[in-house]
């Protein structure tokens, strides 16, 4: 009976001791509080980390601040010294400015002078070519003096001629003109006192055969006989300025 006792109060024994906690087993609650100490020490870890990185850039802002803050006391020193050179004013004497204004026209005007060669070359319209029809000249085409062969016959006259015109070239006047029908002949009398011999010559000529010039020294003339192809009705005689035409009427 007391065996039995005792081994009963042995039992109770064990189970309030296993109703209890055991400081040497391991719990729920030791196991919590151990990972948050694991986890609080690495917070610790990194919050280590992130401050000496934090430092590790405010040194390097700091050098480059520092750098910084030279080079601009540099770019000030460097502006301190150009500052004076922008503030002074150039000055041209009269001779520079009028080169100055010259150079400025020149320019303008050539800028001018391109401006409108361009705006000429725009508008440029290309004028349809206008024909002139001009009506011939009667006078000109009948003018005998085209082609006119020259005689001269001595040192103080001369002829010019062509088939139907015939001009007598001296400077002495006319003193008596007449002519010869049945001798197809017309004849000139010139006022002059001259020293020559009798001058005959031919004509290559249609209306125009010979002429000849006689002296007639002591009656103070010498005389001009022109031989005609036709009768000398046939032709006009004018007188101008010295200057005697005889042409043909057909």
């Amino acid at each position: 009976m007391k065996t039995l006792f005792l081994f009963t109060l042995t039992l109770i024994l064990a189970f309030n001791l296993n109703a209890r906690e055991n400081p040497f087993e391991a719990t729920n609650a030791y196991e919590e509080e151990a990972a948050r100490i694991i986890e609080q020490n690495e917070i610790d870890e990194n919050s280590i980390n992130e401050s000496a990185y934090i430092e590790e850039m405010q040194e390097k802002m700091s050098k480059v601040s520092d750098n910084s803050n030279e080079n601009k006391n540099k770019v000030q020193e460097a502006i301190k010294k150009l500052t004076p050179a922008l503030k002074v004013e150039k000055t041209y004497t009269k001779k520079e400015v009028k080169k100055l204004i010259k150079k400025a026209q020149v320019q303008s005007e050539s800028k001018a002078k391109k401006l409108l060669e361009k705006e000429l070359e725009k508008t440029k319209v290309v004028e349809p070519t206008q024909v002139v029809f001009v009506k011939p000249r009667t006078d000109i085409l009948n003018d005998t003096s085209l082609n006119m062969k020259t005689k001269e016959l001595l040192d103080f006259i001369k002829v010019e001629y062509n088939d139907n015109k015939l001009i007598i070239h001296t400077k002495d006047m006319v003193s008596k003109k007449f002519t010869l029908e049945k001798e197809n002949k017309i004849i000139i009398d010139y006022k002059a006192k001259k020293n020559f011999y009798t001058k005959r010559d031919t004509l290559e000529s249609k209306n125009f055969k010979k002429i000849a010039v006689g002296n007639h020294k002591e009656e103070r003339f010498y005389r001009v006989v022109i031989l005609l192809s036709e009768k000398p009705s046939s032709y006009n005689v004018e007188y101008k300025d010295n200057l005697i035409t005889i042409e043909s009427l057909n």
